[in-house]
């Protein structure tokens, strides 16, 4: 070869090592280290094997396997190793036997690397080290004093080696787990904690990997490194972002024996009707609605902010993590204590394991059902019966509750959205129907929103006016067979002794809310299944019937009359908490 050329090759050889080792050492003091340090010519994984003292920590990282220690020291790279001498490598070892090899690789190895060069020279304050399992460990002292590495005295420092530095401390340091690392190994959890692990995604991240020679026209690496993500880990619509060091959070884990009930609870409420004969693609989707929402009612009300809970009022009270809910209640800390079983502090917070629910489901996710009346796309127009046309349903009246005049009953009342359904009859009863989404397999109160005829009158409070007279009815309809009447609130036919089996009248002068009633008593409206599904219309299988009464023969000679009109602000169908 050249002497010239290899004299070039030399000199550039020496150049990018002063620029690798500076550009690797820019947030450290400078390394004191000459090519006549000893082991210069041998690589950290020789090195360590070498020395007795580092026998134990070896046999562990031996004992994770080979490929552990070549996915550290095979590659182009510098690292800096704080080993520990002379641990207690059996529990280390014993887990690694059990089965958590990638746990003792990950907390105990990875714990003590960094992958770029940090020397213990000069005066270091307030240093931070980002080891490789993205922990931050302190790294401070002085010559005189020495050096720490998470508090931990160093015993030898600056050990030079070929691909980085050695460092030799006294004891293991120490590994703070974070909530979300503490969940694949804390116990009775673990249906929990495989339930989110299996979102894991792994995917190859080009922006952190290490290019190599392109080959037969394709790019190689020669330090692939992959990144995982898991769709849960979201601030706002999963567990929070547990994973974060920057976090605080307070978990309340199930064990396994209350996610277990739970889960149960909360599948046989979204059970869905067995008659119905439905694709297998829809039934898949459908059985697998089933089994997310079950699980996500569980775990939407695991995790706390304590950093958002510094922004709230309360002081014994605290608010979930999680956003995606149409409400976000607040719960009393002591009741979420209550059933506390274990608890640990973690570098992210605080964890505990709980074996019962405090609170129904009617407290959390159990929400009630609320139908727009005016809302075109809840009409049932199939259903009316010949003589009314589905032209005849009017579109919604805007309303305006400034026309009331100051001292009226209707002060304070407000007409959901200002508008309200109306279906104007002169003298002929009327009948509505609508469909009732997302319905669950529980009992519920059924109640209506009635807005008075002369809702804008000024002499409303005074003015004679007729009452509204409804016949009511809930309907199923199964996958085999006719509709099913779950509940029918109606007036008995007599013309000459009317009995009120449970018809329903309003009030004229105000906006009057209405339960379906039976002897006196709301009434409990049973579904026996569930339709808690987005969809179309053909989704829908329980419907609404609302029906006005003419007076009868009897009542109209007594000068009794009803407003035979229909005009409903909403629907509501509120769930009945469980009994204890």
């Amino acid at each position: 070869m050249n002497t010239l050329f290899k004299h070039k090759i030399l000199v550039w050889a020496m150049l990018s090592g002063f620029m690798f080792f500076g550009a690797s050492c820019e947030d450290t003091q400078e390394i004191n280290v000459t090519h006549e340090t000893p082991f210069a010519d041998k690589t950290l994984l020789e090195i360590m094997r070498l020395d007795p003292e580092l026998k134990d920590f070896m046999e562990v990282l031996d004992a994770c396997g080979s490929h552990c220690a070549d996915s550290l020291f095979a590659h182009p790279r510098v690292y800096t190793v704080w080993a520990p001498v002379n641990i207690k490598k059996d529990s280390l070892l014993n887990r690694i036997a059990a089965g958590y090899r990638d746990d003792v690789f990950n907390t105990f190895i990875s714990g003590h690397i960094a992958n770029h060069l940090v020397a213990a020279n000069g005066k270091i304050e307030n240093n931070t080290i980002l080891v490789l399992n993205n922990k931050k460990v302190e790294f401070n002292g002085n010559p005189v004093d020495g050096y720490t590495f998470a508090n931990i005295k160093l015993l030898e420092r600056n050990i030079r080696a070929k691909n980085g530095i050695l460092h030799k401390i006294h004891a293991l340091s120490e590994y703070e787990y974070s909530i979300w690392e503490y969940l694949k190994i804390a116990e009775n959890v673990d249906s929990v904690s495989k339930y989110l692990f299996k979102y894991d995604v792994t995917d190859f991240n080009e922006g952190l990997s290490i290019k190599g020679p392109i080959v037969n026209g394709e790019q190689t690496y020669v330090d692939s490194v992959f990144t995982t993500t898991n769709r849960w880990l979201d601030a706002w619509n999963g567990v929070g972002n547990l994973d974060n060091e920057d976090s605080s959070y307070v978990v309340y884990v199930p064990s396994n024996e209350m996610w277990i009930r739970e889960i149960q609870k909360a599948e046989s409420q979204h059970a869905s009707d067995p008659t119905w004969v439905l694709a297998p693609a829809v039934q898949y989707e459908r059985d697998s609605l089933r089994s997310y929402n079950a699980r996500l009612h569980n775990l939407k009300y695991m995790t706390y902010s304590l950093n958002e809970q510094r922004h709230l009022d309360a002081t014994d009270s605290m608010m979930p993590a999680y956003r995606g809910v149409y409400r976000r209640p607040m719960f009393r800390t002591e009741e979420l204590d209550r059933n506390v079983i274990f608890e640990k502090q973690l570098s992210n917070g605080v964890f505990k394991v709980v074996d019962a629910m405090p609170y129904k489901p009617t407290d959390l996710w159990l929400d009630t059902i609320f139908i727009e009346c005016e809302n075109q796309s809840m009409w049932d127009l199939t259903s009316y019966p010949n003589g009314v046309k589905p032209s005849d349903v009017t579109t919604a009246d805007a309303f305006d509750n400034m026309l009331n005049k100051k001292d009226s009953t209707l002060i304070g009342s407000h007409v959901s959205g200002g508008r309200y359904f109306r279906f104007y009859r002169e003298e002929s009863a009327g009948t509505a129907f609508f469909k009732i989404p997302k319905t669950m397999a529980t009992k519920y109160h059924v109640a209506i929103i009635v807005v008075p005829e002369h809702i804008t009158r000024e002499d409303i409070d005074t003015a004679t006016l007729n009452p509204n007279k409804f016949e009511m009815a809930i309907r199923y309809q199964p996958g085999v067979g006719a509709p099913e009447i779950l509940y029918l609130a109606t007036e008995a036919d007599d013309d000459d002794e009317p009995k009120n089996d449970g018809a329903l009248f309003s009030d004229p002068h105000k906006l009057d809310t209405l339960f379906l009633t039976t002897n006196g008593e709301k009434a409990e409206v049973t579904f026996p299944y569930s339709e808690f599904y987005d969809g179309e219309a053909k989704d829908y299988n329980v419907y609404f019937e609302v029906k006005t009464v003419v007076a009868t023969k009897s009542e109209q000679r007594k000068g009794i009359l009803y407003d035979v009109s229909i005009r409903l602000d909403k629907i509501m169908l509120i769930p009945i908490p469980e009994e204890e």
